[in-house]
């Protein structure tokens, strides 16, 4: 029974998650900016949590500071220095050891790691989103990493019996994996297919096909990652923000593998 309750506060939050990311979508402008920005500030927070837990001491007011000021940088000047200015604050942030005595460099390392991930990662969804047709592929992506997460949960909860990662994630299994990579293919296709009727574009359904098999594939990497420093740092969840879910980051690990690699194989292949 408890199983059961769990599962249907899953899908109840889940959808709910769904129906306001559409919203965010169709609202679009600075209105989706900030609630991307608000995320991978969140997500940055658990990141810190975890590794405090662990005893590291990352330096949260200083990451917190990075991120906004990327993104700030980002948006004002279209990405153009993006390259200069992360690399200039990130060599600068550790520095912060000579200033204060009591900050390691480990401590460092941790707050640079929440700065990139999930900080700065999520700058993909922006670059995505204006790549061709506003949202296009940034559907793409959504719809290839919820489409693995959810086709390998209940995949794996009928058919699961080989455990893939006994090691990092116990309940994972290879039928489910399977599973999430079929459920990917499928998905991206459909709405490819979709999208092309909607945008009027006529991009082919063997580029679906790639994007939904590699979507698959490292959206489940982008998980086991996630699930590699919560077994590190001694946790369950990064966080309990979404009732069923845990944290932003237990809901956005396997899209942080996803953005850059449908924008990589976008720049390749699809202009």
């Amino acid at each position: 029974m408890k199983k059961m309750s769990e599962l249907k506060t899953r899908i109840l939050f889940g959808g709910i998650g769904v129906l306001f990311l559409i919203l965010m979508l169709w609202i679009g402008g600075w209105i989706f900016d900030l609630f991307l920005i608000a995320i991978a500030l969140i997500g940055a927070r658990e990141v810190y949590f975890a590794f405090e837990k662990k005893g590291y001491a990352p330096q949260k007011q200083a990451g917190y500071l990075m991120i906004i000021i990327f993104y700030l940088q980002h948006l004002y000047w279209s990405g153009k220095y993006d390259f200069v200015l992360t690399l200039t604050m990130v060599i600068f942030s550790l520095s912060l050891c000579v200033w204060k005595k009591d900050v390691h460099p480990n401590d460092m390392a941790v707050t640079v790691l929440g700065f990139f991930y999930p900080g700065i990662a999520l700058v993909f969804a922006f670059l995505l989103r204006d790549f061709t047709h506003e949202n296009y592929l940034l559907i793409l992506a959504l719809a290839s990493t919820f489409a693995t997460d959810t086709a390998a949960y209940f995949v794996g909860r009928k058919f699961g019996s080989k455990k893939l990662c006994p090691s990092i994630s116990p309940g994972k299994t290879v039928e489910g994996s399977a599973g999430g990579l079929a459920g990917s293919v499928l998905v991206t296709i459909l709405t490819g297919l979709v999208l092309n009727l909607v945008y009027h574009s006529q991009i082919a359904v063997i580029h679906f096909t790639v994007i939904g098999l590699l979507g698959g594939a490292i959206s489940q990497a982008g998980d086991l990652t996630a699930s590699a420093i919560k077994r590190y740092c001694g946790i369950k969840d990064y966080g309990n923000i979404l009732p069923g879910h845990g944290g932003i980051l237990d809901r956005i690990d396997s899209l942080l593998f996803t953005l850059p690699v449908v924008y990589i194989y976008a720049l390749l292949f699809l202009i």
